[in-house]
């Protein structure tokens, strides 16, 4: 009897797990219209600044009312949150906002998450526990932890009829070195092979759909554009990006359905540029730190989160738009930056 019983009980947890695993079936609305925040470098580390941040996230949802948010790195600090229990109750209280407003969620890693005892399997374990995470982990054989994908579909789609209007690639971008050169960390080859296998196949099934990639460490382009493209928006701080190439932005360039790339690091930068020669629909944009710990802008510049809003419709497919929303509840104007053609600028090693 307590054989039969052990056995119905394993099979129920199996059954409880699977569903907390289930990946929601995300639909554009009846408007043609999809909203994602982007909240990045929350830096949660158990101090009184938490509080701070959780306020702010409560301040942009309840503005805002997202159909999803997406969270860039740096979540948590693991030089100050390093152990299971202490991740744990960091990531209620990061989380909290999310599922009082029932607004799913999904992650990739910064560079300080894991810099703690505790592994980047460790933390993506603790947030596949709550019903509204919709991370993942990656295949094993690529390098990094968060390498997945998400759908949106448009308003009439189902589960058994569905047409895919845009996808959200989550990559993980490391968090020191690149192929043996020092400095941050960088989207590994074997990723971008992922990355290109993947969103080849949804250009080729669904042609009019629009793919965005969020990440945690800027790409080398960000510092490249800043100084020989327009671009809007602020750069207070060197572009700590890798200081090694491996030709992501050229995968998306390629792929040809990729128009927006985010990323987080850079707590000071907050702008989008782009290559007019090499690919003018094809936009990097920073996003605007959320969390109060480690350091943050100085006014008139506020912690805030960027926003993407999505639009879908039968005649121009997927296109977007998107602003940040800061702690003082205003939409941020974002100043136009002409090129200035000082190209010795190197990445922060």
């Amino acid at each position: 009897m307590k054989t039969q019983r052990s056995i119905f009980l394993l099979l129920l947890c199996c059954l409880i797990a699977q569903s907390l695993a289930t990946k929601q079936f995300f639909k554009f609305n009846e408007d043609g219209e999809f909203k994602i925040v982007q909240f990045t470098d929350l830096h949660f580390q158990g101090e009184t600044t938490d509080a701070e941040t959780i306020n702010l996230e409560q301040i942009i949802l309840d503005i805002e009312q997202p159909d999803f948010v997406a969270m860039t790195g740096d979540i948590i600090d693991g030089r100050y949150c390093d152990t299971t229990a202490n991740i744990k109750e960091a990531w209620d209280n990061m989380v909290g906002e999310m599922v009082k407003k029932d607004i799913p969620w999904g992650i990739t890693f910064g560079n300080h998450d894991a810099e703690g005892q505790t592994t980047k399997t460790d933390i993506l374990n603790i947030d596949q526990a709550y019903p509204l995470s919709q991370s993942e982990f990656g295949p094993e054989t690529v390098d990094g932890v968060t390498n997945y994908h998400i759908e949106i579909h448009t308003a009439d789609s189902t589960p058994d009829n569905k047409e895919v209007a845009a996808v959200l690639y989550f990559l993980d971008s490391g968090d020191y070195g690149c192929l043996g050169f020092d400095g941050y960390g960088c989207v590994q080859p074997n990723q971008i092979d992922w990355f290109n296998e993947v969103s080849s196949e949804f250009s080729r099934e669904y042609p009019n759909h629009m793919g965005i990639v969020f990440l945690h460490i800027p790409l080398p382009e960000m510092l490249e554009f800043w100084h020989t493209d327009i671009s809007f928006g602020t750069k207070e701080e060197i572009v700590c990006c890798p200081q090694y190439n491996t030709g992501l932005y050229q995968a998306m360039v390629d792929n040809g359905n990729i128009k927006l790339a985010l990323n987080g690091h850079d707590h000071v930068n907050d702008y989008c540029t782009r290559s007019k020669a090499s690919a003018p629909d094809l936009w990097l944009c920073n996003g605007r730190k959320t969390g109060y710990n480690s350091y943050n802008p100085d006014p008139p510049i506020y912690n805030g989160a960027r926003i993407i809003q999505l639009f879908n419709n039968q005649t121009t497919g997927t296109t977007f738009t998107t602003w940040i929303r800061d702690s003082q509840e205003e939409i941020v104007i974002q100043p136009l930056h002409k090129p200035d053609c000082i190209l010795e600028e190197q990445c922060y090693s």
